[in-house]
């Protein structure tokens, strides 16, 4: 017998590559289904009318789902099972035929799409070396992190002095911080021993606790953005108390670009540092002094995981949630999803 939900607006579904094998029916309300095509890298949304199923291809074939299913406004769904759902094809040939139809078209239309791709690798005599660095470049372009640290990862392993060499390395760079900034995230990076006591071995300065974070760091005054990536490249090396006095300073130059980057970063550091109480200090006063904030969005997330780090899980639930909200209002795809994954892990949800 198929469940019958409900689903407040602006909650998911499910996810791109969720393993469940439930089959969808929208009944009342709004849900859009969110993928990126592969020709072009663009996110497309396709909302669903009432009457439509969807989740059909991977519940059917038993693999991952392809997109994201998000209710755009309260929604009422039916749920069923692969076996409910097969029970009630073989009872309705109108639906088969409706559901045929509609594969018939996706199989098409991606046809079209993969021999776009392999006539343009052709017919600008691409070699595989290119086509390498060229999936590398689309998934960093869509922010899939781990994805392109897999792809050039195998880069250099394959053509250590290929002719995209530099590039990759240079993109590397920014991955790096890039996954510790906007990736899963939901937990702190864990050192073990080895690696403890060599971040506690690097430099005095690593030793430097929060105050001296206040105080203004020397040395010579370079252009604004230089500084902001010696900074980013020292927190991707673990040397976090550095980098915080580099930030401490592009913060009270106050420039337009780089001192909200630097503040939110000086709170980050924090948190990599598993100091979850300094961290959730400094967002708040943060925050309090600069409420509309270019990263509150991620400001609230970090301050989640610092209260879930703390056993304080009802604490960094409402932060989460309140994350979320913020990424909906901001457009911030990537904050509005790796919050409410966060939200909804915690909550216990199990996946319908």
């Amino acid at each position: 017998m198929p469940r019958q939900l409900q689903y407040r607006a602006n909650s998911v579904i499910y996810f791109e590559g969720d393993a469940t094998e439930k089959i969808f029916l929208l009944q009342e309300g709004n849900v859009k289904l969110m993928h990126v095509d592969i020709e072009s890298g663009k996110d497309i949304s396709e909302f669903l009318s009432r009457g439509e199923f969807f989740g059909v291809k991977s519940a059917l074939g038993h693999y991952p789902r392809e997109e994201d299913a998000i209710v755009a406004r309260d929604s009422t769904v039916l749920a069923f099972s692969v076996s409910e759902f097969e029970e009630l094809a073989t009872k309705n040939a109108h639906l088969i035929i409706k559901m045929l139809k509609v594969f018939s078209n996706q199989m098409r239309r991606t046809h079209k799409q993969v021999a776009s791709l392999m006539n343009s690798a052709e017919s600008q005599n691409q070699k595989p070396e290119d086509g390498l660095y060229q999936l590398g470049k689309f998934y960093f372009k869509n922010k899939k992190y781990a994805y392109t640290l897999h792809i050039y990862t195998k880069y250099l392993t394959y053509y250590p002095d290929g002719a995209y060499v530099d590039a990759v390395r240079t993109d590397l760079n920014a991955v790096v911080s890039f996954i510790a900034r906007y990736g899963d995230g939901l937990r702190a990076p864990k050192r073990d021993d080895d690696e403890s006591a060599a971040h506690k071995d690097t430099t005095a300065d690593d030793a430097v606790d929060e105050q001296q974070i206040e105080a203004s760091s020397s040395g010579d005054a370079s252009d604004a953005a230089s500084r902001y990536n010696k900074a980013m490249s020292l927190i991707s090396q673990k040397s976090y108390m550095p980098a915080c006095q580099i930030l401490k300073k592009l913060v009270d130059e106050g420039d337009s670009e780089f001192a909200p980057k630097s503040s939110f970063e000086i709170g980050r550091c924090f948190f990599l540092m598993g100091k979850y109480n300094e961290c959730i200090k400094y967002y708040t006063q943060m925050l309090n002094k600069h409420p509309n904030h270019a990263f509150i969005g991620e400001a609230l997330f970090f301050m989640g995981q610092s209260h879930e780090e703390a056993g304080e899980d009802m604490l960094a639930m409402d932060f989460y949630k309140k994350s979320s909200l913020i990424g909906i209002q901001k457009k911030d795809n990537a904050v509005y999803i790796k919050a409410l994954r966060a939200f909804k892990r915690l909550r216990g949800v199990a996946d319908e």
